[in-house]
């Protein structure tokens, strides 16, 4: 039975931002780009547009300019075994299906083949989950911010299954206001389908400190997440990524857009020689996901309070490369009461 195409489908004549929007709504990674007609021009990926991002390009341009016209589509009359072989040797997300006009009537996901637990990886995740939550006060009076309900479970909950179901299972938590819940409620992580040990911090050290405490467990690759992130982001993707690159670092990066309320004068001397209209400035802003090398760990210093901002400053210093991976699947970052309260409707939208 066809797959409903519903915020799959974009014009071509359509803005990276609106592409942006869509891809947060749908889940998958990727649009599907026709003409009037219905009629497959391209395909456009989240990946598609972090390198759009990463290089400049203006989001109110249309989607034309960085879609994939020479996209692998394929018609009703389908090889599973060489479709399988295709989304394996050119790591395609999504496979479009057209009709004997090139209209897209159906599509096949790569999920539909490839089952990402059996891509089991070692690679250790470091959620830092000690922080006193003041800002979510009075709701972090008795129980710790990650162990907050969004939906039917705990922050911390969801953060560890969007990791399993990527093949991640080794799972270091990092605890120290009211340890206790967490450490009773996921136990050593059995349960949940991982494992967990836990890195308690008997004073506040930072994002950075915490690592270093954990530095015996983290001899590979290694991704840093704090507790009030949710996301859905492609966590292998983001490994692949940072590795293809040679990273030392790699930031999951977010768009923030910042509004000026008043009309901005574009100057030439003393003259102006135009007027803006509250422009909205956008930045690329952490987004409290990382990806280390076990080597940056010698940056840190031991036992004393050390930021992952520091250690950020620390790399770009001594000129590692420190990598940025936009994120324009779901994100939020669940610092604030109105978060937590927005989250709460999003979990059944997106998750």
């Amino acid at each position: 039975m066809p797959k409903i195409l519903e915020n799959l489908l974009i014009s071509y004549k359509e803005s990276i931002l609106v592409a942006m929007q869509l891809i947060n709504i749908n889940c998958k990674g990727i649009l599907l780009v026709v003409n009037e007609d219905n009629e497959l021009f391209g395909t456009i990926s989240d990946g598609d547009i972090r390198r759009a991002i990463l290089s400049g390009e203006q989001l109110s341009k249309s989607v034309a300019k960085i879609c994939n016209k020479n996209c692998i589509y394929s018609n009703e009359d389908i090889n599973l075994d060489e479709v399988k072989k295709q989304f394996i040797e050119k790591m395609i997300k999504l496979l479009p299906i057209v009709d004997s006009s090139k209209k897209v009537i159906d599509y096949l996901e790569i999920d539909d083949l490839i089952d990402y637990n059996k891509l089991e990886k070692e690679n250790p995740i470091l959620i830092m989950a000690g922080g006193l939550g003041t800002r979510l006060r009075p709701f972090t009076e008795n129980v710790p911010k990650s162990m907050l309900k969004v939906g039917n479970k705990p922050i911390l909950e969801t953060i560890i299954e969007q990791f399993k179901n990527y093949g991640f299972k080794n799972i270091l938590i990092s605890v120290n206001y009211k340890a206790e819940i967490i450490e009773n409620y996921f136990r050593d992580g059995k349960d949940f389908g991982v494992s967990i040990k836990y890195i308690k911090e008997t004073k506040r050290l930072g994002t950075a400190g915490a690592i270093k405490l954990a530095n015996k467990y983290l001899n590979k690759p290694f991704f840093v997440i704090n507790g009030d992130i949710l996301t859905n982001v492609n966590f292998y993707n983001l490994l692949q990524y940072h590795i293809e690159n040679n990273y030392k670092m790699t930031i999951g990066s977010r768009i923030y857009e910042t509004q000026i309320p008043y009309g901005v004068l574009n100057m030439n001397e003393t003259c102006v020689t135009s007027l803006e209209e509250k422009p909205v400035i956008k930045h690329l802003v952490s987004g409290g996901v990382y990806i280390l090398e076990p080597s940056v760990i010698q940056n840190i210093p031991g036992d004393e309070y050390f930021d992952i901002t520091q250690l950020i400053d620390m790399l770009i210093s001594k000129n590692d490369r420190v990598g940025s991976f936009p994120i324009t699947e779901y994100w939020m970052d669940i610092g604030r009461i109105e978060d937590f309260d927005k989250a709460n409707n999003d979990i059944n939208i997106y998750f």
